[in-house]
């Protein structure tokens, strides 16, 4: 169990930092058009939070996953490939 939390967190700490240069690069983005510099503060600020989040909680998105990849193969077993 331990392993899967570590690993876990390490997913959501790699996804995090992803996501948070997304948000960051989005605001600094929205500096440039608007000319506010304070919203580089802010696209670091959420930056940091999606980082954080994102490992608090990538041991649960793992663990989603995974019942999710579960539930599709046990769906797609039991009936076969349809097509809409």
């Amino acid at each position: 169990m331990d392993v899967f939390v570590w690993i876990g967190s390490t997913l959501g700490a790699v996804l995090g930092l992803l996501h948070g240069f997304y948000l960051y690069r989005q605001q600094t983005v929205r500096v440039f058009a608007s000319g506010n510099r304070g919203r580089r503060l802010i696209g670091l600020y959420y930056a940091l939070w999606a980082f954080a989040l994102w490992t608090l909680f990538g041991s649960y998105v793992l663990a989603f996953w995974i019942l999710g990849s579960v539930a599709y193969l046990i769906v797609w077993l039991v009936f076969g490939r349809r097509t809409a």
